[in-house]
């Protein structure tokens, strides 16, 4: 097995994919970070090994794959009478109960993209550190890099605890080899997240062509400008610069390292991003005052919304699960909209004040977004292992479907948003 050598990573010129500057000599040193001196942008990491240590990694979480989705995580009892549960059946039991929209976001979020992004690590390096490049290696590592967030095994995984903690007073709870091999499944995928140097990864997957691209032209646009200006395009995926060959700024063309769709900015960005959020309100509504779970007891039914969860966490006397519950799924979603509010406006009426701190808000609120299913991941769980017939049966309620679309809403505001929109034609550092 031939070990792929590690080129150097001493770019000329950069440019920050938060707010446009272009810099110079932007490589990190071993063991330490790059960050663009205007909005504070993480550009470049050093991580030592990456390619072997992501491939391993990738390659272990495939492996725990199968058995930490299909195997039973849990089994509860209640007078005798047990129930188990998975993660395939979790989400099988949503479709029975016909939450189809909800059922589909949780196996995408889940099960699919998890299994995606691993795949696409696991192939990706062992084509690196083998030395056995495919054309279609830059479009898998592209569509990982738009999805690695949409993978939501480790929010998934702090729902099991909170369901466990839950129900540890109500009914006896054995924790199954399922449960085992789907935490040793987060910690792997997280740690092959984490290993993995994508700007290492994107110079070693460039093609031939795409290296002999043209140069910049002279005179260059000094580093620490901003770079609408220039004559070429900045690809928002892999970072790469495009220059023009004949003085004219590219257009309608792809990013010829991976393949993505160059432009200026994101089309529409501000319309898409407004129309999402305004969808994200309308449903913030009924989510939050209809019902998002039916608790029965003994053939009585008992409907509860999002804050009497809250409230039953509080009263019982587990604080922390409730600040988490009551973190993400009422104070994220209203952070998010209240933060894109801010942001947009500060666009439409040019407000150039406080620049990097707006755009660190806009980076958290990107971190943040998927944690707020948490709350469906709960209630998934929950409707299956509590099925206890006349004892007691827990099934899903209609704001279950529009809480998930307060959370998809506002992470698509996300993606469509345009961060360099809010630096354009200010030089501010504030």
């Amino acid at each position: 097995m031939n070990k792929t050598t590690q080129p150097s990573l001493n770019t000329t010129v950069t440019a920050c994919p938060s707010c446009d500057l272009l810099l110079s000599g932007t490589t990190a040193r071993e063991n330490h970070a790059a960050l663009c001196p205007r909005c504070n942008e993480l550009l470049h990491r050093d991580k030592h090994n990456s390619i072997v240590k992501t491939f391993s990694l990738s390659l272990t979480a495939l492996l725990l794959y199968i058995p930490a989705l299909f195997l039973p995580l849990l089994t509860m009892g209640i007078l005798g009478t047990e129930s188990t549960s998975s993660i395939i059946y979790a989400i099988f039991s949503l479709f029975v109960q016909q939450q189809f929209f909800v059922g589909f976001i949780v196996l995408l979020t889940a099960v699919i993209f998890p299994f995606f992004t691993l795949l696409s690590l696991c192939v990706v390096s062992f084509g690196l550190l083998t030395d056995h490049k495919k054309k279609w290696m830059p479009w898998m590592f592209r569509h990982y890099n738009h999805l690695r967030e949409w993978a939501m095994t480790d929010v998934f995984l702090v729902g099991i605890l909170i369901t466990i903690i839950k129900m540890a007073h109500s009914a006896e709870i054995n924790l199954n080899l399922g449960f085992f091999c789907f935490v040793f499944l987060v910690v792997v995928t997280i740690a092959s997240q984490t290993a993995s140097d994508r700007k290492l990864f994107w110079s070693l997957l460039e093609p031939t062509c795409a290296k002999t691209s043209p140069s910049p032209p002279e005179p260059l646009t000094s580093p620490g400008s901003n770079s609408r200006g220039a004559s070429h395009l900045v690809c928002h995926t892999c970072h790469k610069i495009v220059w023009s060959d004949n003085g004219k700024t590219p257009s309608h063309s792809k990013c010829p390292r991976c393949g993505e769709k160059l432009h200026h900015r994101k089309k529409n960005s501000i319309m898409r991003t407004w129309a999402l959020l305004c969808t994200a309100v309308l449903f913030t509504f009924p989510a939050n005052i209809l019902p998002i779970m039916e608790v029965e007891y003994f053939g009585v039914p008992e409907r509860s919304t999002i804050m009497d969860g809250i409230v039953y966490f509080f009263q019982d006397g587990s604080y922390g699960i409730g600040i988490i519950i009551l973190t993400a799924s009422i104070l994220v979603p209203l952070f998010k909209i209240i933060g894109l509010t801010i942001i947009l406006l500060s666009i439409h009426f040019q407000w150039h004040t406080g620049l990097r701190r707006k755009t660190t808000m806009f980076r958290l609120i990107e971190f943040i977004g998927r944690w707020s299913m948490l709350d469906i991941f709960v209630i998934a769980l929950l409707c299956t292992l509590v099925q206890f017939g006349f004892l007691s049966t827990i099934s899903t309620a209609p704001a279950a479907f529009y809480f998930t679309c307060v959370v998809v809403s506002t992470m698509l505001a996300a993606v469509t948003f345009d961060t360099r929109l809010l630096w354009d034609n200010c030089e501010s550092t504030s």
